[in-house]
């Protein structure tokens, strides 16, 4: 089956998820994609005995580093992604590390105080998995609405939401996802503000067996900037 390049625009959230953690990238070709996704972030474990690092993720991941080698002396390990102008200071291995967005696709080299690794940051690619622009997501709402979902924070969502959708924060998503174990095998369609969280949303849902998950490619702020409607409490 050949995919389609979809670019992605920054906007905020209807429900829409991501694919699971053995596809991605730019064709058919399975990716093992590295870490773990804990509460809505992707943990990354790093050796600093290894010869060298490689590490896959997602595009829209919201990514921790840790350092995953016993015995090192230590404390704290600078860690700097110049192309993403990502320069943070990590900490033992303790998992409280500081967090950023994979917010583009590509190929980026990272350092770790002296270790210098890879990280490639893909699209998620499956089969029960899309991405839906705004004109298109609209449509579909009028015809046949699928379950909206939100994942973005309370107070975004307090701020505007589309009509009808359901909020469950992206950090809260993975605890609370039997709440939405009745759409299964129904279409979902989950949004966040740029199309990021709702990629990461996307993956844990289909991970968990999701059927039909869609993903709002600009978020809700692609949707306002459509003029669609938008809700305030």
């Amino acid at each position: 089956m050949k995919l389609k390049i979809i670019s992605i625009l920054l906007m905020s959230g209807i429900l829409m998820f991501s694919c699971s953690d053995n596809l991605g990238g730019g064709s058919d070709t399975p990716v093992e994609v590295s870490g773990k996704v804990q509460g809505g972030y992707r943990h990354l474990p790093v050796n600093m005995k290894s010869d060298s690092t490689k590490l896959v993720v997602y595009r829209g991941d919201y990514v921790k580093f840790y350092i995953d080698d016993q015995g090192h002396a230590q404390i704290e390990y600078p860690l700097d992604i110049a192309e993403l102008g990502v320069s943070v200071v990590l900490k033992d291995n303790t998992l409280e590390q500081p967090f950023f967005k994979m917010k583009k696709a590509g190929t980026y080299q990272f350092k770790i105080g002296e270790k210098v690794g890879q990280i490639d940051v893909v699209e998620l690619r499956q089969s029960n998995y899309r991405e839906l622009g705004a004109e298109e997501a609209w449509k579909m709402l009028l015809k046949n609405p699928p379950l909206l979902l939100d994942v973005r924070t309370a107070n975004e969502y307090s701020r505007g939401y589309i009509k009808g959708a359901v909020l469950i924060p992206l950090q809260d998503l993975q605890a609370r996802a039997g709440e939405l174990e009745q759409y299964e095998n129904q279409p979902i369609l989950i949004y966040c503000a740029t199309g990021n969280r709702s990629t990461t949303a996307s993956k844990i849902l289909l991970d968990k067996g999701y059927k039909d998950v869609m993903n709002l490619r600009m978020g809700i702020m692609g949707w306002a900037s459509k003029g669609y409607n938008i809700q305030f409490r």
